[in-house]
């Protein structure tokens, strides 16, 4: 019996026309039903690179103008390998750092003071440890502060983001229920740093991410308007369990439901996916709705199924 069928076996692979335009026309046509710049990635390797490569660019760029690069970085799955691409090119391409200024976007609240399971020990581990940046150049929520002092400790942060020029860049991913950064559904376009309550599911995410068995169950969060107000904001997503909330929050209407929706309102956002993250856009998963369609089983199977 023959039990290896590989070569029998034919995928439907997804044509590289509907997610690599050959120009500014293929893209207009394609993204009609994307609200924010979309782009798509054969692989994740592909796509931290790419991500990785414009940040060196622009801290190059500062380092010759003798500014700051003031970055927004945040935590979770989805940047791990973007942080790793850039830790690399610190080692291996003798990028420098020393001029680059760091923002945790969030902490979780409250923390004890010698808690190691925070949001900004993760980011030290994957990133801060990892690369010359001055320590005094490094700026976090503080996860231990008393209750009593967060509003005027959250004032401060946003004012000392404005004393370091403003982000020029902003790192994220996007949560199950659309969340960025800390921001749970309800938050305002206008909202600033502060301190919120985190729902079950950005908990059950955070405890996946860090291996816990408790999360606190507030953070404190650099708000929407903060992050809408960068310069650049990258929000980063990869693989199939992703699909759903990315179709949502750059193909449907802006709602404070879901959060992430709002960078349908940025001027320079690159939203930046891979395929399985890419699937349920319509360009991807109904071709035949933005261009000349190269049909196949899948497909046909899909018309079929939309059309029942």
């Amino acid at each position: 019996m023959r039990i290896n069928l590989s070569s029998q076996i034919s995928l439907n692979r997804v044509s590289t026309k509907y997610y690599k335009p050959e120009n500014a026309v293929e893209r207009s046509v394609l993204t009609r039903f994307e609200k924010a710049p979309t782009y798509i990635y054969e692989t994740v390797e592909e796509g931290v690179e790419s991500i990785a490569n414009e940040i060196a660019e622009k801290i190059k760029q500062r380092q010759q103008e003798g500014k700051y690069c003031v970055i927004g970085a945040g935590t979770g799955l989805s940047l791990r390998l973007l942080y790793a691409e850039l830790v690399r090119k610190h080692k291996e391409e003798k990028l420098s750092f020393h001029n680059v200024v760091i923002f945790n976007l969030f902490e979780y609240y409250p923390l004890a003071k010698e808690n190691v399971n925070s949001s900004f020990a993760q980011l030290s581990e994957l990133l801060l440890d990892n690369l010359n940046i001055d320590k005094q150049n490094i700026f976090t929520p503080d996860g231990t502060i008393a209750q009593e002092n967060v509003i005027d400790y959250c004032r401060l942060y946003e004012e000392r983001i404005q004393q370091m020029g403003g982000l020029d860049i902003v790192l994220m991913g996007i949560g199950r229920e659309g969340n960025i950064a800390m921001n749970e559904p309800g938050s305002q376009l206008s909202s600033t740093t502060r301190l919120i309550l985190t729902d079950n599911t950005s908990k059950a995410e955070a405890a996946h991410n860090l291996g816990l068995d408790v999360v606190p169950p507030c953070s404190i969060t650099m708000g929407i308007a903060t992050i809408m107000a960068a310069k650049k904001v990258y929000l980063v997503a990869w693989g199939d369990e992703k699909s759903d909330i990315i179709k949502s929050a750059i193909e449907d209407k802006i709602s404070d439901t879901l959060p992430a929706s709002y960078i349908q309102l940025h001027n320079n956002a690159s939203v930046c996916i891979d395929l399985p993250a890419a699937a349920h856009l319509t360009r991807i998963q109904r071709p035949w709705l933005v261009t000349n369609c190269e049909w196949n089983d899948k497909l046909v199977r899909s018309a079929i199924v939309c059309y029942a």
